[in-house]
């Protein structure tokens, strides 16, 4: 009986030992599952600004395109550059999407759904978040609302809110760190060869740039300004005194060009810096159009009131101004179908 006995304990004591193991390896795989990966590469980014201009509602990191599906309460969604593949990430109201590496980083807007639709246990129904690229490890980085959102390195820039300053923008590190007030404005952030550019919204609406550690800002350019973008060394924007006619800065010379006659609400600018599409709103030509830089040639490319104009890899992405539809151009033959984001069935 005894030596049963001893047998039985020592097998309890090895029992106990794996238990312990396995909790110790799942803990440590947690742990380290959880860890925050800095990027390498301090110039990386996570869309571009002409994108983030329209709600950053579209954005591409590698071979996948995350998006936020306005079928679905703008849920986050991935799906392949060629369209198919489609998969639902996150059931947050999404806006302003980085996307690099293995995070997307994102806004949060629950408050804009119905009361219905909101998750109950919802920790905070508005702020910035992390997420991984397969819909594992959120992580909040700010509680508050906050609206334009921009990564560059392991930092983002976004409009911070307090209830005694208002809007401002700060910087955060990708792991929540190192949270910075940069400007006392709450801007919109357009961030190239580590400088934010930014059009001044309370004093003025001059044209600004400052570090991206902080500093003092200069002004770029004297004006009228909003809806600031950047691609290849200039500087897109809507010159508020001549109606919201779309123009262009070349940064190397400071020459200011004016690209349209009409009105634009709305634009963004192909890869290769050739076309401009935007959406014509003088109530009388409305549509979308196209706009070859070097001829200066313009193109109807439907009639109507669009919004949200988004440039992905070869698509043109595009809704109703009321938001009923959403649709899709390819670039290369600009043919335009109805987007439908359909998840297929295991």
């Amino acid at each position: 009986m005894k030596k049963n006995s001893k047998k039985h304990s020592t097998r309890n004591w090895i029992t106990a030992l794996v238990i312990l193991a396995v909790f110790i390896g799942t803990a440590f795989f947690l742990r380290w599952n959880s860890r925050v990966q800095f990027y390498s590469d301090e110039s990386v980014t996570g869309n571009t600004s002409a994108n983030l201009l329209n709600g950053g509602l579209f954005a591409e990191s590698e071979d996948k395109i995350y998006f936020a599906n306005p079928y679905d309460q703008n849920a986050l969604y991935s799906m392949d550059t060629d369209l198919t593949n489609v998969k639902k990430l996150y059931s947050d109201y999404t806006g302003s999407i980085n996307a690099a590496g293995k995070y997307i980083f994102y806004t949060r807007r629950n408050d804009k759904k119905g009361h219905e639709a909101q998750a109950l246990f919802s920790f905070s129904s508005t702020g910035l978040y992390r997420l991984r690229t397969d819909g594992q490890s959120l992580k909040q980085l700010y509680r508050e609302p906050t609206q334009t959102v921009s990564l560059l390195g392991n930092n983002i820039y976004y409009q911070h809110y307090d209830k005694k300053e208002g809007l401002q923008l700060f910087s955060v590190g990708i792991d929540g760190s190192k949270n910075t007030m940069l400007v006392k404005e709450g801007v919109s952030p357009v961030i190239a060869d580590n400088t934010i550019y930014y059009t001044g919204i309370d004093s003025d609406h001059n044209i600004h740039k400052l570090s991206v550690s902080g500093g003092s800002p200069s002004v770029v350019y004297e004006g009228n300004f909003t809806g600031l973008s950047y691609q290849d060394n200039m500087l897109y924007c809507m010159d508020m005194d001549n109606d919201y006619t779309l123009c262009w800065i070349d940064l190397s010379s400071g020459t200011l060009t004016h690209l349209t006659q009409e009105r634009v609400a709305t634009y963004n600018i192909s890869s290769d810096g050739s076309i401009v599409y935007y959406q014509i709103d003088n109530g009388k030509d409305n549509g979308l159009y196209a706009m070859d830089i070097d001829s200066g040639t313009q193109t109807q490319l439907r009639p109507g009131n669009f919004n949200y104009l988004h440039i992905i890899d070869k698509y043109l992405f595009f809704e109703e101004y009321d938001g009923s539809k959403a649709y899709v151009m390819n670039l290369s033959n600009e043919q335009i179908d109805d987007f439908q984001p359909a998840v297929r069935e295991k």
